[in-house]
């Protein structure tokens, strides 16, 4: 690949002419994902959490946190979750003999001003869409399951009259230690090693739906996830991914902190709101989705093509 070309152009530009023959990554011998198995990350994370869980609230019982306080309890599971998350994957990694540099990669020497710049007008029409997409999914939702939506709504609400301290740890949770963690599970690991045993279009497509419903939005997020693993897949490095997921959580991040106390929920109004946004979202994802689906037609890989951690050797 030319990394000269900046996040828009691939080496992996589409399937090649040996697309009808379908053909899957060969097993190698020598490839620690085959060793590598994603499903303990589910017993390790409930296990793990629960556990760090008590550890932070020993801790806030002994600070002026106060484990009590609705918003140091929302603080101390978000860091516990993440905590577990990072703990499995150096367990995961060690075990399976993977390096974790090698997994995280180098920057591309090739990356320059145009490249970052290119990186952004990605980033902002990714946004654009996901934007979008929650209010058609919000739409569907209160037609065929208005309960899940009602759900989503109290779950996702922000905390009424946030402390200072609860923002700038809920920040630092959104915009560090999540698309850290995230990238290194869902593109590093998954990618990794659902491409090695199904091929890297199936891996792209299973981990990026996963990735897409864990956050309460699979159509958006999940858009948002699979841009990330292309980007994975064209520069060979988790930082450029993390790069895009840290920026777009710092934009959803600024722009929580500029609207300000959201107040006490409504959900009926609440609903009726993105019932009536369903126009704006229909017109954004019309500009928005023809420009991701160009761009993941032009990256999309072969069947066959090697996987991100094979091309840092």
């Amino acid at each position: 690949m030319n990394h000269d070309q900046g996040p828009v152009a691939s080496d992996a530009a589409g399937p090649n002419g040996d697309e009808e023959s379908a053909a899957r990554p060969s097993a190698n011998p020598s490839n620690p994902f085959e060793n590598l198995r994603a499903t303990t990350v589910i017993p390790w994370m409930i296990v793990g959490t629960l556990i760090l869980v008590g550890v932070f609230h020993v801790f806030a019982l002994l600070t002026p946190l106060g484990a009590g306080d609705p918003q140091a309890s929302e603080v101390i599971f978000g860091f516990a979750i993440y905590g577990a998350l990072a703990s499995w994957i150096v367990w995961a990694c060690c075990r399976s003999g993977i390096p974790l540099r090698r997994l995280l990669g180098a920057l591309p020497g090739g990356y320059n001003w145009l490249s970052w710049t290119r990186l952004a007008a990605l980033l902002a029409v990714t946004i654009g869409f996901s934007y979008s997409s929650w209010f058609l999914f919000a739409h569907v939702l209160s037609i065929a399951a208005p309960g899940v939506l009602e759900f989503l709504i109290e779950a996702l609400w922000p905390e009424s009259d946030p402390g200072t301290g609860y923002r700038l740890a809920m920040a630092v949770i959104a915009v560090i230690l999540a698309p850290i963690l995230e990238e290194g599970f869902f593109r590093g690991i998954l990618v990794n090693r659902w491409g090695s045993r199904w091929g890297l279009p199936t891996a792209l497509i299973a981990s990026s739906i996963a990735f897409g419903v864990l956050h309460a939005n699979p159509v958006g997020i999940g858009l948002v996830g699979l841009i990330a693993a292309l980007l994975y897949l064209q520069t060979r490095t988790l930082i450029v991914p993390i790069l895009f997921h840290a920026a777009n959580n710092l934009v959803a991040t600024v722009w929580d902190q500029l609207a300000g106390d959201a107040g006490p929920l409504n959900v009926a109004a609440e609903i009726q709101e993105l019932r009536e946004g369903i126009l704006f979202g229909i017109g954004l994802a019309a500009i928005t989705l023809p420009i991701l689906i160009w761009y993941i037609r032009r990256n999309w890989p072969a069947r066959d093509a090697a996987l991100p951690y094979d091309a840092t050797e």
